[in-house]
Order: structure tokens, then sequence, then C-alpha cells
């Protein structure tokens, strides 16, 4: 008798590795302990046939690739867990997920690129600490800003003695972005969500 397609009851060919009619893996009825049902999409249980409810959750999403041997990932922050129920070890969350959380995109991260050149280009014109600002540190922005613009006065009244000073923050305040780009992205990568 031949093989036919666990998914679709398409006949496949002795040699074909996957069904030609929906392209789904070829598997036997009793490989991997299934009955060609799949498995849960929603806790990886092993499924009677591809459209029945998981006897374990109720969900009815079927996918063909097993789960992973771990306990799977956290639905907060996409970290390893060491069991299925397990609460999340990083942010304590208790939904589990069977696929990693693919790190947030866009607007989330700071450009450390986009800190530099904001510190440089903007502090050579007095404007020192749009780059902590653009970092999401806007009071201590401000307070550079304040500060430099405060020292700026001075020199202008030393005859250049508090100039610098202001080269002295203009340089600091370059590397401190570039600092706080980093801290600020490694946070949001780690935990979800920004620092401050």
């Amino acid at each position: 008798m031949a093989d036919t397609c666990t998914n679709c009851n398409a006949i496949l060919s002795p040699t074909s590795a996957s069904c030609p009619s929906c392209g789904s893996p070829r598997r036997s009825p009793s490989s991997s302990g299934t009955s060609g049902g799949g498995f849960c999409g929603s806790c990886g249980t092993v499924l009677a046939s591809k459209f029945s409810p998981c006897p374990k959750c109720g969900h009815v999403k079927t996918t063909f690739t097993p789960p992973p041997q771990s306990g799977g990932f956290c639905g907060g922050c996409g970290g390893p867990l060491a069991s299925k129920f397990s609460p999340c070890p990083k942010c304590g969350h208790v939904k589990t997920t069977f696929n990693p959380a693919v790190p947030p995109q866009g607007g989330l991260y700071k450009n450390e690129g986009t800190g530099l050149i904001l510190s440089i280009v903007l502090g050579i014109f007095g404007l020192c600490g749009i780059g902590q600002i653009y970092a999401g540190r806007v009071g201590r922005g401000i307070g550079i800003m304040i500060g430099v613009w405060i020292l700026i006065a001075i020199g202008i009244a030393t005859m250049g003695i508090g100039l610098i000073a202001v080269l002295a923050v203009f340089i600091w305040q370059i590397f401190d972005t570039k600092k706080l780009c980093k801290q600020y992205n490694d946070f949001l990568g780690s935990n979800g969500r920004p620092p401050w």
C-alpha cells in the first residue's frame, strides 16, 4: 500500500521527502509518537489529528515542528525557561511560548551613531547635552546644556579661561552619549523595556 501524507492524505512517492500537494514533511503515522496530527501551536502537546483541539489547553492551531526539548521561552521577555510552566527567572512572566521573542526593532533602540552625531555637531554650536536627551536622559542633557552655557558666559567674562572647561565638557559629553546609548540598548534587549 502506498504511503499517504499525514496532513492532506495525498499519495506520496517512495522517494519523496515531502508531500507534493501541501509541502508537509513526510511522516509515518507512528513516527515520533504522533498519529500524524502534529503538535499544539500553544503548548506543544502531540495532537491526534490535524484539526483536533489540544487535549491539554484547548488550543486549535496546529504546528508540524516539534516543540523544543527545553521549557520554551518567556512570553514577556523571550528568555529561556527551565520548564514549560515555570515563571521567567528574568521578569517573572508566567506565559510560555515555543518561539523565542524577536527583539523589538525600529524606534525603540537608540543608534549610537546618531547620538554621537548629535553630540558632536550640536555641541560645536554650544548645544552640548542633546546626545543625552536623545538617549532618554533628558534631565542630564538639560543640566549639561545649562552648565555649558554658564561656562561659556564665564569664559567670555574671563577672556577665555572658562572656555577650557567648555572644551573638557564637550569631549566628555560625546563619550557619555555613547555609553548611555549602549546602556539603553543592552537593558532594552535583555528586559524588553526602556531603562529610564
